[in-house]
C-alpha cells in the first residue's frame, strides 16, 4: 500500500528515534562503568568541524558510485535496500532525515567511538581497537551480510578519523552528514522507483 504525502505515521518514526536515543543513554551509562568519560572527548573547534565536513567527501563519493554502479550483485542489493526502506512505515521527509542523521551521528559515535574504541584502546593497539569496535558496529547494522560489511568499513573510517583528530566532534560530523546524504538519496530513490 503506497502512502500519500499527507499520510505520514509518526509512531514508526518515533520508535526509530527512541531506539537511537536509547543507544545514546547506553553510551552515557557505559562511559561511567568503563571509565571513558565522554565530555572531555568532544572539543568544539572550527578546525575539527571543517575536517569532519571534508572527511565526508569520500563517503559521499562512495555513495554516488554505489548508487550508479551496474554491477549486478550491488545493484540488486541496492534495489533490496531501497525496497526495505520504502516499507519502513513512514515517509522520509527533510526534517525526519535531519533528525535521524543528527541522532545517529551523535548517539552511535558516543557509543562506538567514544566508549568502545576509547576503552579498547587502553588494552589493545589502536588498529585492533578500531577493528573490534567496528565488527560490533557492523553487526549492529546487520540486515544483510553485505550491509554489515559496508557499515563496518564506514565505522572503521570513522574510527580512524577519531584516532587522528582525537576529537569525537569530527566523526560525529562525518557520520551525521553522511547519513543525511544517504537518507536523502534513499528518499529520492523511493520516489522514483516502482516496486510492483
Amino acid at each position: 500500500m503506497n502512502q500519500q504525502p499527507n499520510d505520514t505515521p509518526t509512531q514508526p518514526f518515533a520508535v526509530v528515534m527512541m531506539g537511537t536515543a536509547l543507544m545514546g543513554l547506553v553510551a552515557v551509562g557505559l562511559s561511567f562503568v568503563l571509565r571513558t568519560p565522554l565530555a572531555p572527548q568532544i572539543q568544539f573547534n572550527i578546525n575539527d568541524l571543517l575536517i569532519g565536513v571534508i572527511a565526508t567527501v569520500p563517503l559521499v563519493a562512495f555513495l554516488w558510485w554505489f548508487s550508479n554502479t551496474t554491477l549486478e550483485k550491488l545493484s540488486s542489493f541496492r534495489r533490496a535496500q531501497i525496497k526495505f526502506f520504502s516499507q519502513i512505515g513512514f515517509e522520509f521527509t527533510p526534517p525526519r532525515i535531519a533528525a535521524m542523521a543528527i541522532a545517529a551521528g551523535v548517539c552511535e559515535e558516543l557509543l562506538f567511538r567514544g566508549v568502545f574504541q576509547t576503552w579498547l584502546d587502553v588494552y589493545f593497539p589502536i588498529a585492533f581497537a578500531i577493528l573490534l569496535t567496528n565488527i560490533l558496529f557492523g553487526l549492529l547494522h546487520m540486515r544483510t551480510w553485505l550491509y554489515a560489511v559496508i557499515a563496518g568499513c564506514v565505522g572503521a573510517y570513522l574510527g580512524i578519523i577519531y584516532a587522528i583528530t582525537d576529537n569525537l566532534l569530527t566523526p560525529i560530523v562525518v557520520h551525521a552528514l553522511y547519513d543525511a546524504a544517504a537518507l536523502e538519496y534513499t528518499r529520492r530513490a523511493i520516489k522514483s522507483m516502482n516496486f510492483d
